[in-house]
């Protein structure tokens, strides 16, 4: 008989629980209605307007729900059941989502059963139709460029902090607050039943956030780039990246192509180990969703997060220098404030090869470059620097060279906007 199965896992349930279901199922509908089929954590629930059963439980095969005194949520994943012998029956799930999910459609069974009204399908599948995850709070500003990396090149005006933007085209400046510049109202959002999933990109944004001045202390007090400091460069390196909106509708595009599933693979092939793992990973209802279907903005956030694992995985392999900036001459940044440059080899696919190159403005003192070790095609100056050195810009560089930085590495690959690090007023 056909029933309705919320499959919780990348896995099946057991054989044995579908012989079991097999075999018995079409008498129990019989005396009850069967109205679905949950996967918990280690066992799959038959559950019916009059009981649930335990397919795989040698001690306790069904529970009637006038056998139940109360049903209660347990741990993160567990719900709680207390028969009238007040013995308890504890039943886990895959996810807290599950178990805040179900915890409603039994109470909903039992208060139903006991004022003798038969539960339906259809009551069970609108309860979980409208249950939502509540975001707190519901409507959040989240800033494409964080406010503490703003801060870092604006200025104080009457208690607020602004920052200087040149438009591409302009000839004049514009004065912007960092509290609503490069703001969007739950951009970063993932819609998910599961709890911990709306708001997963936002939260790898602060905790990074929450990082950046314990980084650039670390280059202010040390001649080369620790480890410590090193590991926080590279993790917020590809997160200022995708957060962009230039990356985020470079993947857009893509995934609207016809190069969509080229694109998916070579982003989650960092997380398989073999062609074989790669193939089970295409099987996962994960990679399903993202690569079928409407492109909504949150199907776009689930693979950026793929896309920024994807930057990571490779910039690990990538050496990297430290540029500081003249006191009086510092760094300018932008929309788009990490260039990257894949110096793409025809006929090869992805991003990186031996030539790939990655400019980021750390804050106005700092710049970030990372290249390949031996690449012949990177920037000619910057190649003999010694992978994780500190270097000051006039050490290294002429006047002419540092312009010319500036302006080919920074001003000229912005999206639209130009930051300036200073305050900045002129209009020609």
């Amino acid at each position: 008989m056909d029933y309705n199965l919320y499959q919780r896992k990348d896995t099946n349930i057991s054989q044995a629980e579908v012989e079991w279901i097999d075999k018995n199922l079409e008498a129990i509908s019989q005396k009850e209605n069967v109205l679905f089929i949950f996967q918990g954590e280690d066992e799959a629930l038959v559950i019916t307007n009059k009981s649930i059963y335990f397919p795989i439980r040698k001690e306790l095969q069904n529970l009637r729900y006038n056998q139940i005194n109360k049903i209660k949520l347990g741990g993160d994943y567990d719900i709680e059941l207390t028969n009238h012998k007040l013995k308890s029956i504890t039943i886990k799930f895959v996810t807290p989502i599950d178990k805040v999910k179900m915890n409603l459609a039994l109470n909903l069974i039992k208060k139903n059963n006991a004022q003798k009204i038969t539960t339906t399908v259809e009551d069970i599948q609108k309860l979980f139709d409208d249950f939502t995850v509540i975001k707190h709070p519901p409507n959040q500003n989240q800033h494409k460029l964080p406010q503490v990396y703003l801060k870092e090149f604006g200025y104080l005006y009457k208690e607020q902090w602004m920052v200087s933007i040149i438009k591409k085209g302009e000839k004049f400046t514009r004065q912007k607050s960092i509290g609503s510049f490069t703001a969007e109202t739950n951009v970063f959002d993932i819609v998910s039943e599961d709890d911990r999933f709306p708001r997963m990109f936002e939260s790898i944004n602060c905790d990074l956030e929450n990082l950046y001045h314990e980084m650039l202390k670390d280059l202010d007090d040390n001649d080369k780039v620790i480890d410590k400091c090193w590991e926080i460069i590279v993790q917020f390196t590809p997160n200022m990246m995708v957060r962009s909106d230039y990356w985020r509708n470079f993947v857009r595009k893509i995934l609207e192509s016809e190069h969509k599933s080229t694109f998916l693979e070579i982003t989650i092939s960092v997380l398989s180990k073999s062609y074989e793992d790669l193939q089970k990973l295409k099987e996962k209802s994960f990679y399903k969703h993202i690569s079928e279907g409407k492109i909504t903005n949150s199907k776009l956030n689930k693979v950026l997060i793929l896309f920024l694992n994807y930057i990571l995985y490779h910039l690990n392999r990538l050496e990297l220098i430290i540029l500081e900036a003249p006191a009086n001459k510092e760094f300018f940044t932008s929309d788009t404030p990490v260039n990257f440059i894949p110096n793409q080899i025809e006929g090869k696919y992805g991003l990186f090869n031996k030539d790939t190159e990655v400019y980021f403005p750390l804050s106005p003192k700092y710049l970030a470059y990372f290249r390949f070790k031996g690449s012949e095609n990177s920037n000619i100056i910057l190649n003999k620097l010694k992978n994780r050195g500190i270097y000051k810009i006039i050490d290294v560089m002429s006047e002419e060279e540092y312009n010319n930085l500036i302006r080919n590495e920074i001003i000229e690959t912005s999206n639209e906007l130009i930051i300036a690090p200073i305050e900045l007023k002129f209009k020609l």
